[in-house]
């Protein structure tokens, strides 16, 4: 296991080394995570309810944990804030939720801006890396498609299952990256959670076109059998989906009947590690930053606190924003 181990340190060396020759590896990467309209749940306890969108801390916390820091994006903003933000920021999050990905919804309206700033800049020769979960993967989906939906209904909130690996996984940024245990974890053991209601089918995923923008690498399956993409990766831009929520394995811990399928193992906590820390690893190779300090301080999380919301929602913590 020591040999193992001391192996694996100079794989990730040799690695980190000619990532560093051929980039400007940054070791201050900022993360922008969308937020949405929060649900009335979000502000039943609280005494103010005046706040227009919110952003579950578990993501924060997520991408904090792997070294990166975070920015809030804004709703209802016009397109030189959202391209101000893909000007500087490191690398961009779609989060899971209950909003609508279409226009009708704030979050789908920010989020259609963001996914063209996020194509222009790596046409421009910007490396900059787009992560969506559950809403945020479906999201992708449906911007990749043309603005067209192609998810289908599936039984699959509050259940934790493996991973089935697609042919050709390997030939793939994500597991080309994750080590050997952590794939055993992942397709062994319920290491994953799912809390939709919609999914995309292999069929549609074929059908749809995106087969020939993104590559398949997992599936899973819902309550009644129904198989759906579990996790993709574009072909050759840095933009990534899971349909499973890495980031509520470590930090939510609501234990109701529609949560408490969540995994909270060591070998699942591993697991949601790995996709933290490739994502923030993704963002490392953006090397853009803010004009200057002080727009950088203003414009972190850290200018906000998070509201303790477990006792009426799903979320153990959420930050708030007018």
């Amino acid at each position: 296991m020591a040999g193992q181990a001391v192996l694996t340190l100079g794989v990730l060396a040799g690695v980190l080394c000619s990532v560093h020759a051929q980039f400007d590896f940054n070791l201050r990467p900022i993360i922008g995570i969308l937020s949405q309209a929060p649900s009335d749940s979000i502000l039943e306890g609280l005494e103010d309810k005046n706040y227009t969108s919110y952003i579950a801390a578990s993501y924060v916390k997520h991408f904090e944990s792997a070294g990166a820091r975070v920015v809030p994006i804004l709703l209802n903003q016009d397109d030189v804030y959202y391209e101000n933000l893909a000007k500087h920021l490191n690398g961009f999050v779609f989060p899971g939720g209950a909003n609508s990905i279409t226009n009708s919804s704030g979050y789908g309206a920010a989020g259609a801006k963001i996914y063209q700033h996020v194509l222009e800049r790596n046409s421009k020769g910007v490396y900059l890396p787009l992560w969506g979960t559950c809403l945020g993967f479906e999201m992708i989906t449906y911007l990749a498609a043309g603005e067209k939906n192609w998810l289908a209904s599936c039984h699959a909130s509050n259940k934790a299952d493996p991973l089935t690996l697609a042919e050709g996984f390997m030939d793939s940024r994500i597991f080309t990256q994750m080590p050997d245990y952590v794939i055993t974890y992942a397709t062994y053991l319920n290491a994953t959670v799912n809390f939709h209601k919609w999914c995309m089918t292999p069929e549609n995923f074929t059908v749809s076109g995106l087969n020939d923008e993104f590559k398949l690498l997992a599936t899973s399956f819902d309550f009644d059998g129904l198989e759906y993409v579990a996790l993709m990766e574009h072909n050759a831009l840095p933009i990534f989906g899971s349909q499973f929520h890495s980031e509520k394995v470590p930090f939510e811990w609501k234990n109701d009947d529609r949560h408490d399928a969540i995994p909270h193992s060591p070998q699942a906590i591993g697991v949601a590690h790995f996709f933290a820390n490739f994502f923030a690893t993704q963002a490392r190779l953006n090397s853009q930053k803010f004009p200057t300090e002080k727009e950088e301080t203003e414009a972190l999380i850290y200018n906000y606190k998070p509201f303790f919301t477990l006792e009426t929602s799903g979320f153990v913590q959420v930050y708030l924003f007018r």
